[in-house]
C-alpha cells in the first residue's frame, strides 16, 4: 500500500480523537463521511464500572514550609491532633556583637506567624515547646513522614523549655516590633503589600537566650552554618499542644530570637552608649520541619462504609480506584484506545456541624504503586502516570472532579498486563487531595499532599462509577 494512503488515514483518525473532545454527542461513526468506503475508521465508545474503596492515608511524606498546630474533635471523622518539630537555620555571615561591646541577654521568643486558622478561634489552648536532645538525621526520608515518632528525638522526662496558654483570638493591630511583654498575639501588617500577619509570641527562658549567647562565646565556628549550629546549639524544637480542644492554626513562618543590649561608641568615641540588639533564627526548608498528625481510631471504622468513599486531610483517608483493564482489553484487544474520561461526583456536607471543612481543591491520581515515590522524589504529575484535576464549582459539573482523557494510563496497564507485570496493584490508581505551586508564569513547579483540614465523600463505594472510552480501528 502507498505511504500517501497511510499517512492520510492516520490523518483521519486524528480528526476523529480531536472531535472526540469537542463535542459531548456520541462519536460512533465520527469523520465516516470524509473516508473512502474502503478505508473507512470504525470508531466507537464504550462505558466500564470502576470500582472504589476508601484506604487509610495514615502517615504521609511532609517536606513542607508550612506547620500546624492544635487539635480539633470532628463529630465524624473524630480527634486529630497536629504538632510539630523545627530545626533552625543560621545565616553564614552571623555574628553577635564583639564580647568588648558587653552584650547582656535580655529576652529569648518564638513567633509562630499563622495567616488561617480552623475552628473555635476563642478555644484555651495550652502549647509546650521542648529541646531536642538528638540530632534529626538529614538523609532519612522516614523521618519527614507525619508519622514521625518525636518521642525518639527528645527526652520526655526532661522538664519542657516552657509551656504557656493561648487562644486564637483578641488580637491588636501592632507596626512595630513584636515584644513579648504580654501572652497576647498580634497582626502585623507588611505596608509594602497590605498583608496581614497573626503573630503568636511564645516567651522562652531568658536562660535560653544566654545559653545561645554563651555556645558563640565558646566557639564561634558553632554558628559556622546550620549544620554546625544544629549539631552544637540548638537541635531542634518540638511544638505541642497538651491542653485544649477544637483550634488548629496553620503556620506559615516560625522565628527563634534572642533580644540583648550591648555597648557602641558614643559620638564622643568612648564605648558608652547603650543599644538594643536582635538576632532571629528562621525555620525553613533548607533544615528539617517536619510536621506530625494523629487521628482517632474513629477514623478507621470510615473504611467501611460502602454509601461512599471518603478524603480526609490531613494524613486522614484516601479513594482507591480499581480501574476495569481486564474487560478493557479483552473488548478491545485489537482496537486503539483513543480517549478515556472519568468524573467523581462530591456529596454536600448536610451534617450541619458548626465547623465544616472545605472540600479538597486539587486532587492528584496516580499509580498506587508510584504512590510515596511521587511525593519523596517531588515529582510533577504528567498526564501520563499521573493527573490532577480541579474541583467544578458552578455550573452543571458543579462538586465534580473530572479527568478528561487518562488514555495514556489505561493503555499503559494494558501493555503491563500483557507483559505480565508482577503487582498486586498494577491496574489501581490513587486519589490524593494536594497543594499545587506555580511560578509567575503559572507552571506548575511544586504539587505536596494537602495538609489542611478539608473533606469531602464521593459517589462510589457499592455505587459503581463509569469510565468512558473512545476507540478506534484501523485496517492498513
Amino acid at each position: 500500500m502507498c505511504d500517501h494512503k497511510i499517512c492520510f488515514r492516520l490523518f483521519c483518525m486524528l480528526c476523529i480523537v480531536f472531535a472526540f473532545f469537542a463535542c459531548d454527542e456520541t462519536t460512533t461513526g465520527i469523520g465516516e463521511s470524509v473516508i473512502p468506503g474502503h478505508d473507512r475508521i470504525p470508531v466507537g465508545s464504550s462505558s466500564y464500572e470502576v470500582s472504589t474503596r476508601s484506604i487509610l492515608a495514615d502517615s504521609l511524606y511532609s517536606r513542607s514550609s508550612m506547620a500546624y498546630l492544635g487539635k480539633y474533635t470532628d463529630p465524624e471523622y473524630g480527634e486529630m491532633t497536629a504538632d510539630f518539630v523545627a530545626q533552625f537555620n543560621i545565616t553564614d555571615d552571623f555574628t553577635f556583637p564583639s564580647i568588648e561591646q558587653k552584650v547582656y541577654v535580655k529576652e529569648a521568643y518564638m513567633l509562630l506567624n499563622f495567616a488561617s486558622v480552623f475552628g473555635d478561634t476563642t478555644n484555651a489552648m495550652k502549647l509546650q515547646v521542648d529541646t531536642l536532645s538528638v540530632v534529626i538525621p538529614e538523609n532519612d526520608k522516614r523521618t519527614c513522614y507525619t508519622s514521625i515518632d518525636v518521642s525518639k528525638y527528645y527526652d520526655t522526662s526532661a522538664a519542657p523549655l516552657v509551656t504557656q496558654s493561648f487562644a486564637a483570638s483578641g488580637y491588636s493591630m501592632k507596626d512595630s516590633v513584636i515584644t513579648t511583654s504580654s501572652y497576647s498575639s498580634y497582626y502585623y501588617t507588611t505596608t509594602t503589600t497590605q498583608t496581614r500577619y497573626r503573630w503568636l509570641p511564645i516567651e522562652l527562658p531568658k536562660q535560653f537566650g544566654q545559653y545561645c549567647y554563651s555556645k558563640y562565646l565558646e566557639n564561634k565556628d558553632y554558628y559556622k552554618n546550620a549544620e554546625e549550629f544544629i549539631k552544637h546549639v540548638l537541635k531542634g524544637a518540638y511544638v505541642h499542644c497538651t491542653h485544649g480542644d477544637g483550634t488548629v492554626l496553620t503556620i506559615d513562618q516560625i522565628d527563634l530570637n534572642v533580644g540583648f543590649y550591648y555597648y557602641i561608641d558614643s559620638s564622643e568615641g568612648k564605648l558608652d552608649s547603650l543599644v538594643s540588639g536582635l538576632v532571629t533564627f528562621a525555620a525553613s526548608k533548607e533544615v528539617i520541619q517536619a510536621n506530625h498528625f494523629k487521628n482517632s481510631d474513629k477514623l478507621k471504622a470510615l473504611l467501611d462504609d460502602q454509601s461512599c468513599t471518603h478524603l480526609k486531610t490531613p494524613a486522614g483517608i484516601f479513594t482507591e480506584v480499581t480501574l476495569p483493564i481486564d474487560e478493557i482489553s479483552i473488548d478491545h484487544e485489537r482496537d486503539t484506545i483513543n480517549a478515556a474520561s472519568i468524573t467523581f461526583q462530591c456529596y454536600n456536607d448536610e451534617s450541619g456541624k458548626n465547623f465544616k471543612m472545605s472540600k479538597p481543591t486539587n486532587l492528584l491520581m496516580v499509580r498506587k504503586d508510584d504512590m510515596y515515590q511521587f511525593f519523596e522524589n517531588s515529582k510533577i504529575y504528567n498526564d501520563i502516570s499521573s493527573y490532577l484535576a480541579t474541583l467544578t464549582t458552578s455550573g452543571a459539573t458543579a462538586n465534580t472532579y473530572t479527568y478528561s482523557n487518562i488514555a495514556s494510563l489505561v493503555r499503559t496497564c494494558i501493555d503491563e498486563k500483557t507483559a505480565g507485570k508482577n503487582s498486586k496493584e498494577w491496574n489501581k490508581v490513587v486519589l490524593i487531595p494536594v497543594s499545587v505551586t506555580k511560578d509567575s508564569s503559572g507552571n506548575v513547579i511544586r504539587v505536596e499532599h494537602d495538609l489542611s483540614i478539608t473533606s469531602t465523600k464521593l459517589k462510589g463505594g457499592n455505587d459503581k462509577l463509569k469510565l468512558d472510552i473512545l476507540y478506534s480501528k484501523l485496517s492498513l
